[in-house]
């Protein structure tokens, strides 16, 4: 049979030129495939969409009609290859993205931790009264009950010592060479 009649036996449905093609045609396309990669039912699937390639975009065959198949197979075979490698690396990014995420939520987690234990360690080192005063207003107190448990003078020297307290522990906790090395 000429390739003419086996594409015209085709887009008629002549069932004896489909079992022809698939008789000579499908184990070459099956052993290319399965060779790249592939399985007997991905070879399966690409001979029937090339098959199917053939009937809505081939009016005529300018060369042999097995190379026609051959040529359209192996198209279709590492475009899927392509597609596959590209939702791979995609699923990978993804995973890596996330993995990156949790490490930086680990780790800035792991700062606050060590910044907290800094500022924790620095803040027993203020006077009682500093440690009084800011834990007091920690808890919520309110500035008449903290200038009378402290015996402050009035609301000016509350703010005032507060202040002085907040500029010691910062000046302590930022001339600490952990916090340097950590923090900047």
């Amino acid at each position: 049979m000429s390739d003419l009649e086996i594409l015209n036996g085709l887009k008629n449905g002549n069932r004896s030129v489909v079992k022809l093609i698939y008789k000579n045609l499908l184990p070459k396309v099956e052993a290319w495939i399965t060779s790249n990669n592939g399985d007997q039912a991905d070879a399966m699937d690409i001979f029937q969409e090339t098959l199917e390639t053939i009937l809505l975009k081939v009016d005529k065959v300018n060369s042999s009609f097995d190379g026609l198949v051959i040529q359209i197979s192996k198209h279709k075979w590492l475009d899927r290859l392509r597609k596959q490698a590209v939702r791979q690396k995609a699923k990978a990014v993804i995973k890596k993205n996330e993995e990156l995420e949790i490490n930086s939520e680990d780790e800035l987690r792991e700062q606050q931790y060590l910044k907290y234990k800094l500022m924790e360690r620095y803040f027993n080192q203020l006077s009682e009264t500093c440690q009084s005063l800011m834990q007091m207003l920690k808890q919520g107190r309110t500035v008449e009950e903290v200038i009378k448990a402290l015996g402050f003078a009035s609301a000016n020297t509350l703010y005032r010592r507060k202040a002085a307290c907040i500029e010691r522990w910062s000046i302590l906790v930022k001339e600490d060479q952990e916090y340097k090395l950590l923090f900047g």
